[in-house]
């Protein structure tokens, strides 16, 4: 357990639950920014639980404080509600690497703050453009799910029906500035996409390798448990694998060089769902 100074003085940190953790990152959720510093907004939210009467061993602020600790805050000075970090240090749940997913944190609710970390810090390579991943709306969110279910296709991959979203959207000639683009390409990038080649017109997608890390993030932060969280690191690792084979097949087994390619995967934009 990672060790906190508030105004100079060790926090006595005790064991609380999970519940505790998910209701501290609801806090910080609504008020992250694209750009900024999550350890450093986290400890703004914790300095408000204190400002408010909160005791340092509410398990509220408990939770503020381990998440905090964990995302590399080591000191913090607090004048009202407001929380001045004045020693840090990098920590893989501060950059959302899948090291910060262990099984231990994961049942304890203390990974919630890497996969906050994670969600909310991606980039996604569109074509040549390297986007940043700006989080929308549930409502959006659930716009373009159901989206995305009504066009799947049989035994469709739902990364695959996600991409076909994504490029029928762009055909259309929305940006990322459109809220509802920028939801799809939330969606893909929560499916672990961290790579796409949406060709027009040709009408092909092309997925780069799919992050471990990201995926287990929004899993993570939609509630799912560690035996769930596994399933899905396998399914990242399968998904992989099969790039890996396919790409090699098409580079005629130069293994070397189809690393560096992308999966080119057929597909019709827009095509309506096969039943």
């Amino acid at each position: 357990m990672s060790s906190i100074r508030l105004n100079g003085q060790y926090v006595l940190i005790k064991d609380i639950e999970k519940k505790d953790f998910a209701a501290f990152v609801n806090l910080v959720l609504p008020k992250i920014q694209p750009t900024g510093s999550i350890p450093h907004l986290a400890a703004n939210v914790l300095a408000e639980l204190l400002a408010e009467g909160k005791a340092q061993t509410d398990p509220l602020a408990q939770a503020g404080f381990e998440i905090c600790a964990s995302l590399g805050v080591k000191n913090m000075w607090i004048d009202g509600a407001t929380a001045n970090v004045t020693e840090e240090t990098p920590t893989d749940a501060a950059a959302g690497l899948e090291t910060a997913f262990g099984f231990a944190a994961i049942q304890s609710g203390l990974a919630l703050g890497g996969a906050m970390c994670n969600a909310f810090r991606r980039v996604v390579k569109v074509n040549e453009q390297e986007v940043l991943v700006v989080r929308q709306s549930r409502e959006d969110m659930m716009k373009v799910a159901q989206m995305a279910s009504s066009m799947k296709n049989v035994n469709e991959p739902i990364f695959i029906t996600a991409g076909r979203l994504l490029g029928s959207r762009m055909k259309e000639g929305k940006t990322f500035a459109d809220a509802e683009l920028m939801a799809v390409l939330c969606m893909v990038s929560d499916l672990g996409a961290t790579a796409i080649r949406i060709d027009l017109e040709a009408g092909t997608l092309g997925f780069g390798q799919f992050s471990t890390a990201n995926a287990m993030a929004s899993a993570i932060l939609q509630g799912l448990d560690a035996e769930k969280l596994k399933q899905v690191r396998e399914s990242v690792h399968n998904i992989n694998e099969q790039f890996r084979r396919a790409t090699e097949k098409q580079q005629g087994g130069n293994a070397g060089k189809s690393q560096q390619q992308q999966l080119q995967v057929p597909s019709v934009m827009g095509t309506r769902r096969r039943r």
